[in-house]
């Protein structure tokens, strides 16, 4: 019995120490991972930066807004061309039989007496 509880615990204690170990190993990984992508952000924001074309004028306001007109006038005839509106065509009624509507009632007057009942 004493060799079983022995083998036991070291199957124990060399799981625990697996577990401990490839835990480590994992956020381990995790902080040089975050700490490579900080450095990659940090090198090449500055690369981003000066690759930036620089504005060769200052844009008056008026040319501002033709940009914007001529933006607006594209989206709206994109839009028109695209466009899938049809009119809306509303179904025809359902015609029920006096049998139906009859049942039908019914139905609505038991449930509205039940729910007078609970009250």
């Amino acid at each position: 019995m004493d060799a079983i509880t022995q083998s036991l615990m070291d199957a124990i204690t060399q799981s625990l120490w697996i577990t401990l170990v490839s835990m480590g190993l994992v956020f381990a990984s995790l902080l040089l991972l975050a700490g490579a992508m900080s450095l990659m952000t940090r090198l090449f924001r500055d690369r981003e930066e000066s690759l930036a074309p620089v504005p060769s004028g200052e844009a008056t306001k008026e040319d501002e807004k033709a940009r914007a007109a001529a933006a607006a006038v594209a989206i709206a005839l994109a839009g028109q061309s695209q466009s899938a509106a049809r009119p809306l065509t509303l179904p025809e009624p359902a015609l029920i039989g006096a049998w139906q509507l009859g049942m039908r009632t019914r139905q609505m007057t038991q449930k509205g007496e039940t729910s007078r009942r609970s009250k």
